[in-house]
């Protein structure tokens, strides 16, 4: 099978960016062809990417006008050039209209998969806009299948789940805490829409109060990094937080994981997190939120695998924690997570997940191709004057032909995730929590 991946490559770290690192390459040994196609621009900076992820072998997507319609050439080129069986877009959105203008030239007789990795209303409203041309999604939380089926967006047999996969260390063993210090951990991108990061600062508040040493280290990188580390400053300057900032995986392993007992997870929704699978394979105890995901997945069970507290409750968070001076408490939780990983998103398991998908995907029926609707989703949206003037087509040429390029101000401009632009995320969380409570 002849696989081609399209990515963004304007952030070197994260979760989804080491589930690809990790998945393309146990792919490749099982005997797949695998191209991981990136662009390549201001934001999305392609040579930083190619040596993050050296693992990838990825190529360029170069576009040289910065148009949508440049973005829609340039992976028409490179779906042409390669002649996948099998597409598999991640985060980037003009995969949509390119593979609708080549179904309705009859260019390209591949399938199109689109991955879902978070429960974010524009991703959603790209799909329901191009569910005529998207052969299957995959996710990787259940009750993102759930709201995916929920929302009639997609047949439930071209709906498949395969949750992300994680590295296990060399070693485990139980935790001993030393110095009746409770070390803990908050790992992730420094934001609160969904992180909640600033809740942090009610909870060191919440566990003063219960007068019992502790410190956390706080690794990761946001729109919020300035306004939290002002706020958690009494904390950092008394030593009872340690700031690391933005950490490569390997820094994680060895300055997280390795170091602390607790990993702490203060989210109100997610499709995973992979560090709390990360977390678990190395033998910490998680405590976490209540958040939109955590239920239909099961694998969060609070007193079994972690220790949950309702979203935003600060005083149950810090009780939580305070527990975990239990030694007994600890090695059982740590004992009992590291198995269900072990079980369900360990490495191997996540990749038998992925084939399965990709080769049900392939097996499915063609979707028909309907000429009028693909001319429809074909049609890319004007990016500037040129445009409304000559039309797209012509005014592309004349860019290309000037050597014109637009100045974009951000990754999300230069390459979108969506195709849909702002929708109401609240609306939509709103409707998970319903699904997930009524399950």
């Amino acid at each position: 099978m002849k696989i081609l991946f399209f990515a963004p490559s304007a952030y070197l770290l994260g979760g989804v960016q080491d589930w690809l690192g990790d998945l393309v390459p146990g792919i490749r040994r099982k005997g797949h062809d695998v191209t991981v196609a990136v662009p390549d621009g201001l934001y999305h900076r392609f040579e930083a990417y190619r040596q993050a992820y050296p693992e990838l072998a990825c190529i360029s997507l170069r576009n040289p006008t910065g148009s949508q319609e440049g973005r829609v050439e340039s992976i028409i080129h490179q779906i042409l050039s390669i002649q996948p069986d099998l597409i598999v877009g991640v985060n980037i959105a003009s995969v949509y209209p390119a593979v609708a203008r080549l179904r309705r030239r009859r260019d390209w007789l591949g399938k199109l998969i689109v991955t879902l990795h978070a429960i974010e209303a524009d991703y959603f409203e790209d799909l329901r806009k191009f569910r005529t041309i998207v052969d299957a999604v995959v996710v990787t939380n259940k009750l993102t299948a759930a709201l995916v089926a929920q929302e009639s967006l997609m047949p439930p047999e071209r709906i498949l789940y395969a949750p992300y996969g994680v590295r296990f260390p060399a070693y485990h063993h139980s935790r001993q805490v030393t110095d009746d210090v409770l070390r803990l951990a908050w790992v992730g991108r420094l934001e609160q829409a969904q992180k909640r990061v600033h809740d942090l600062v009610a909870i060191l508040g919440s566990l003063d109060s219960l007068f019992f040493p502790y410190c956390l280290s706080l690794a990761g990188d946001g729109p919020d990094a300035i306004s939290i580390k002002e706020r958690l400053q009494p904390w950092i300057s008394s030593g009872r937080v340690c700031w690391l900032g933005r950490l490569d995986r390997h820094d994680l392993q060895f300055q997280v994981y390795d170091r602390n007992d607790v990993l702490l997870i203060t989210s109100c929704w997610e499709t995973g997190p992979i560090v709390a699978w990360e977390a678990m394979a190395a033998g910490l105890v998680v405590v976490s939120s209540r958040y939109v995901g955590s239920v239909a997945e099961e694998a969060l069970k609070d007193g079994q695998t972690a220790l949950l507290f309702p979203v935003g409750d600060s005083e149950a968070a810090a009780a939580a924690i305070a527990r975990l001076r239990d030694p007994n408490l600890r090695s059982f939780l740590a004992n009992s997570a590291f198995e269900m990983v072990r079980r369900r998103y360990s490495e191997s398991a996540s990749l038998t997940s992925w084939l399965e998908a990709l080769g049900t995907c392939m097996d499915l029926p063609r979707l028909p191709v309907g000429v009028a609707e693909s001319t429809r989703l074909a049609v890319t949206t004007p990016s500037g004057r040129f445009d409304h003037w000559l039309g797209v087509a012509r005014a592309e040429q004349l860019r290309r032909l000037l050597g014109l390029n637009f100045r974009h101000l951000s990754a999300g401009s230069e390459w979108p995730h969506s195709m849909n632009g702002s929708s109401d995320n609240g609306h939509l969380l709103a409707k998970a929590t319903r699904l997930e409570t009524d399950a």
